[in-house]
């Protein structure tokens, strides 16, 4: 009995020791299995392709099976290589190269757009005609691939319009060539007033005397013309948004821009195009392309003297000795400290090259290793409010002109800052019960952007359980419902613990409705959006007025997004996940935001077309208010 459990045990060892080879293959295949893995849009499948591919390479090792049996082992292990790399590898370098992308690469990108469209957005179908135009749309899309394929910047151009049928100005794609600043576009800097594009700039001296005048049209093609092409290119919110995306530095900025706009351009050295001079004089000019690539472009002098933003997008002055009016100006919400806290608490880290990016601008010198020194070293917004509110208070300021005329968006959490600064946290919870305007969409592309939100933790708070690709309408009550003061306070408190800086004040509660002047006035132009409107909204519900031209986002649309990359042709994007409504009972004002106080071209050619008129249409309004 002993001598056969021995036999047994040796037996049992051998084979043991023959899988030894075995293992060392799995061992080693399985860092090649996480690139099978990228490659095959699977982790799992990447590694259990690693794992067995290297189990057999490891098994052919073995020298006492027979030579047939070994060879065929690595003949296995080497096709399923090629099977797995070989079709990824070929599609990436045709799309590195600049080649056409096999059409059967691109279809299947077709479709997976469709899927993160249908997956992350709210409703897709909502501005589009519904699911079947949707998908009547995204057919037709795919019969339009020519059978020999198509580059990637062509297949970027045949996409646009796809996207831009979901008519949401947060929902696009992304540019696959980079863009020069200003380079070969036109030499003139539009905006916008009223419904009118005007030079705002130039780009040489030569052609300062066309400041000033309106945009009557180009290549023959009318402003409207030129809207209805670019409303194909891009989701809008409003015509402002299309109007946006033609001028500033948008289509007309950029030689592939105008030529996306307008792919019947011949001359591509120069651009005609007819301007109606602020006399009423109308000419066509020809105009060479701008190859100065200057920034900042030429403009009018200014009787403003803007605050400097040299250490900080945030910062304020006043405008008169008296300090009767101060005027704070807010670039963006993005760069300020509080919202890096929040970034870091949210498991937000993906942000850290840009927060050294800041604090060496802000500080002049390298960023240090640790991220918490970094985030301390760039401008609070908690401590901006506390110094401009206090020297307002001291000298009993009058006025306060917020300029958001830049302010694309951020973190919206400033503006909740402000509100308790100017309001209180009484007002500020009063505000909140009320606010009540998001709707917010789960998806496998929001909780790869939001790591630290955890499905479980939100189910706390919720009246059913939601799953991970659900709707969360805990931010948007029924009509004629609010939130309790409790869930009010919670949802405050949720968003103001994760930034250390201002839950210090908060809790302290030293500055809160510290001071509050007489008139806020707030400036806008189309390019507030996103948070910057969010912020334009929450303090004209407070009683500020609004000075200057709309905005182009719809206060009753789609915001936030979420990012995505579409596997054979790389391009990128981004994709709404809230639904947004700021105005319920008023869906005019819910697409167009209009101001109290609308610039008008008149008032503009009457201050000399000065890049801060709209500063002084402001003053001019506060003095009649006295």
């Amino acid at each position: 009995m002993e001598s056969e459990n021995k036999i047994n045990s040796s037996r049992f060892k051998l084979f043991f020791r023959g899988l030894r080879h075995v293992v060392i293959g799995a061992l080693i295949g399985y860092p090649f299995g996480l690139i099978a893995g990228f490659f095959l849009n699977s982790l799992t499948a990447g590694m259990v392709f690693g794992i067995v591919c290297g189990a057999l390479v490891g098994a052919a090792w073995r020298k006492q099976w027979p030579r047939w049996i070994r060879f065929s082992l690595i003949i296995i292990a080497f096709a399923a290589f090629v099977i797995v790399f070989i079709e990824p590898l070929k599609v990436i370098y045709q799309r590195e190269m600049g080649l056409k992308i096999d059409k059967k690469y691109l279809i299947k990108d077709v479709r997976e757009l469709a899927f993160v469209l249908e997956t992350a957005h709210p409703d897709p179908y909502f501005h589009g005609g519904g699911k079947i135009a949707f998908h009547r749309r995204m057919q037709n899309l795919i019969r339009t691939i020519p059978p020999e394929g198509m580059t990637r910047t062509e297949f970027y151009e045949l996409l646009c319009p796809f996207v831009a049928a979901v008519g949401d100005g947060h929902t696009s794609l992304r540019n696959p060539q980079p863009r020069v600043q200003a380079s070969g576009g036109i030499p003139l800097r539009f905006q916008v007033v009223e419904k009118k594009f005007y030079v705002a700039g130039v780009t040489d001296s030569i052609y300062r005397n066309f400041i000033g005048s309106e945009l009557i049209s180009i290549e023959g093609l009318t402003v409207d013309e030129l809207m209805q092409r670019q409303s194909l290119l891009r989701g809008c919110d409003n015509e402002y948004q299309v109007m946006r995306y033609i001028g500033y530095d948008g289509s007309l900025w950029f030689k592939d821009g105008i030529e996306q706009l307008i792919p019947e351009w011949q001359q591509k050295d120069s651009i005609r195009i007819k301007l109606l001079d602020p006399s009423g004089n109308r000419a066509m000019r020809t105009l060479g392309l701008n190859v100065n690539k200057i920034n900042p472009y030429i403009t009018p002098p200014s009787s403003v003297e803007l605050p400097s933003t040299q250490r900080s997008n945030y910062v304020y002055k006043f405008l008169d000795s008296r300090k009767t009016t101060a005027l704070l100006l807010i670039e963006n919400m993005a760069a300020y400290r509080e919202t890096f806290e929040m970034g870091i608490s949210l498991g937000g880290e993906r942000r850290e090259g840009y927060a050294k990016e800041l604090y060496k601008k802000y500080n002049g010198k390298p960023a240090p290793v640790n991220i918490n020194e970094v985030i301390n070293g760039i401008p609070s917004a908690t401590d901006l409010f506390r110094e401009m509110l206090r020297e307002m208070k001291e000298n009993k300021t009058e006025n306060l002109i917020i300029d958001l005329r830049r302010n694309e968006g951020g973190n919206a959490f400033i503006s909740t800052m402000f509100y308790y600064f100017l309001y209180g946290k009484e007002k500020l919870i009063e505000f909140s019960k009320s606010k009540s305007i998001l709707i917010k969409k789960y998806s496998e592309y929001f909780w790869d952007q939001y790591p630290a939100w955890n499905i479980d933790e939100i189910n706390k708070h919720q009246p059913i359980e939601l799953t991970e690709d659900d709707y969360d309408f805990s931010g948007h009550p029924e009509p004629d419902h609010y939130f309790t003061r409790e869930e009010a306070i919670r949802m405050i408190e949720d968003e103001a613990k994760l930034t250390s800086t201002f839950w210090q004040e908060y809790q302290a509660g030293e500055f809160g409705g510290y001071y509050r002047p007489k008139n806020i006035a707030i400036l806008c132009t189309p390019l507030t959006t996103s948070s910057g409107y969010a912020f334009m909204y929450d303090h004209y519900t407070a009683g500020a007025i609004i000075v200057g031209t709309p905005s182009s986002q719809a206060g009753n649309n789609f915001g936030a997004w979420v990012g995505f990359k579409l596997r054979n042709s790389g391009l990128s994007g981004g994709v709404s996940h809230l639904y947004v409504t700021h105005f319920r009972d008023d869906p005019e004002m819910g697409r167009v935001f209009r101001p109290d106080y609308p610039l008008t071209y008149h008032k503009l050619k009457a201050y000399n077309f000065d890049p801060n008129a709209d500063i002084l249409f402001a003053l001019e309004i506060l003095e009649s208010l006295k």
